[in-house]
C-alpha cells in the first residue's frame, strides 16, 4: 500500500512539474473555390491552432481574454514557439458548399504565453521607476468550529367565536381559527483557525515580481498591532473590520505604497479523492485589490470565488498543496486584471 501511495505521489509531482503545459481544442474552417488544395488545409490547420489558444484564454476569464488581444499577432506569427504538439481530431470536407474544417488538440506552452503577456502589458513596458509598489495580505484558514442555530418560528392565531344560550342556561360556542406566521433562520456562527502559508509567500512574491510589480513585504510596513487586528478579523469573519482597514490604508499611504491585495484562502475538510483514493482538500479563494494612490481608496480588481484542490497521501500535505494552488491562481488573476485595467 505504501508503494502504491508513493508511486501516486510521484505521479502527482510529475503532473505538477508539467502544469505549465495545458491542452486546448480549436476548430478552423475555410471556404475555397474550385477544388480543395493543400494550401487551404494548411491555412485551416493554423486557424484551428490559433482558435485553440484563444479558447484557452476565453475559458480563463474576461481579463485574460482581453490581455490576449495584445499578443494575438505575435502568437499567430510564432505558433511553433507557443505550441509543443498538435493532434488532429477530425477533418471534414463539405465539397458541395466548398468548405473545409479541421479540429485539433494542442499542448500549449502556458509559461511562454505568460511571459509574452507580461512583456506586452503596461507594467512590463514600464521602467523600474514607473512600476508600482504592492503589498499583499493572503490569509489561509479553516473552520475550527461552526455553531448552527435552529429556525425561530413565529405563529399568529386569529379566532372568531359565536355563543348562544339555551333554555337551561348552558352555552354552546363555535369558533373559526386562522393560523399563519414566519420562521427566521440565523446564519451559522463560524470560528476560523488561521493556517501558516509562509511556504506559499515566496511563490506569490515571485509571481507579482514577474508580473512587473515591486513587492513590499507587509512585515516591513504593517505594525504588529495591525497584524493582530487582521488575524482577529479573519478568525471570525470574511473581511477586515472598517477600523482595521482604515489603519492599514493610513500606514500604506504614509509609506507611499499604492496597491493593496487582500485574499482569503478557505480550506475545506479532507475527503477521499475519487481518482486516486488519496486525500483531497478543496480550497476556495476570493480576493480584491485596492488602489490607494488617490484621496480615497477604490477597488480596482477582484477575484471571484474559485475552487482549487490539493491531492496527497495525507491531510496536511493535501491542504498545503491546495493552499499553494489557490494562492498562485489568485495572484495570477490579480496580475491579469491589473494588466487589463492598464494599472502598472
Amino acid at each position: 500500500m505504501k508503494k502504491i501511495l508513493l508511486l501516486a505521489a510521484l505521479c502527482l509531482s510529475a503532473l505538477h512539474a508539467h502544469a505549465q503545459v495545458i491542452q486546448a481544442k480549436g476548430v478552423g474552417t475555410l471556404s475555397y473555390a474550385g477544388g480543395l488544395t493543400q494550401d487551404v488545409k494548411d491555412q485551416a490547420y493554423v486557424k484551428a491552432q490559433l482558435a485553440a489558444v484563444e479558447r484557452y484564454f476565453a475559458e480563463s476569464g474576461e481579463s485574460e481574454s482581453q490581455n490576449f488581444d495584445s499578443i494575438e499577432g505575435k502568437v499567430a506569427e510564432n505558433l511553433d514557439k507557443f505550441i509543443f504538439n498538435t493532434a488532429i481530431l477530425n477533418e471534414q470536407d463539405q465539397a458541395s458548399v466548398h468548405k473545409y474544417s479541421i479540429a485539433v488538440r494542442i499542448d500549449l506552452n502556458v509559461a511562454r504565453l505568460r511571459t509574452a503577456l507580461r512583456g506586452a502589458s503596461n507594467t512590463g513596458k514600464a521602467g523600474s521607476a514607473a512600476k508600482s509598489q504592492l503589498v499583499y495580505l493572503f490569509v489561509g484558514r479553516e473552520a475550527a468550529s461552526v455553531r448552527s442555530f435552529d429556525a425561530r418560528v413565529l405563529k399568529r392565531v386569529e379566532a372568531e367565536a359565536d355563543a348562544s344560550g339555551t333554555a337551561r342556561g348552558a352555552q354552546r360556542a363555535t369558533a373559526q381559527v386562522e393560523t399563519g406566521g414566519s420562521s427566521t433562520q440565523k446564519a451559522d456562527d463560524t470560528v476560523y483557525r488561521l493556517l501558516p502559508i509562509a511556504n506559499v509567500g515566496t511563490a506569490i512574491s515571485s509571481l507579482f515580481s514577474q508580473g512587473g510589480f515591486v513587492m513590499v513585504d507587509p512585515a516591513y510596513v504593517i505594525s504588529d498591532r495591525d497584524f493582530k487586528s487582521i488575524n482577529k478579523d479573519f478568525s471570525t469573519g470574511n473581511d477586515l473590520q472598517p477600523a482595521t482597514q482604515r489603519a492599514i490604508v493610513a500606514t500604506l499611504k504614509k509609506a507611499q505604497v499604492p496597491l493593496l491585495v487582500i485574499a482569503t484562502l478557505d480550506a475545506g475538510p479532507p475527503s477521499p479523492d475519487p481518482a486516486t483514493g488519496m486525500v483531497r482538500v478543496s480550497v476556495g479563494v476570493t480576493g480584491r485589490v485596492l488602489d490607494l494612490s488617490n484621496g480615497l481608496p477604490r477597488e480596482v480588481a477582484s477575484v471571484p470565488l474559485t475552487q482549487w484542490y490539493g491531492v496527497a497521501p495525507d491531510n496536511a500535505t493535501a491542504r498545503d498543496q491546495g493552499l499553494k494552488k489557490a494562492a498562485e491562481a489568485a495572484a495570477r488573476e490579480v496580475i491579469s486584471r491589473l494588466n487589463a485595467a492598464g494599472i502598472q
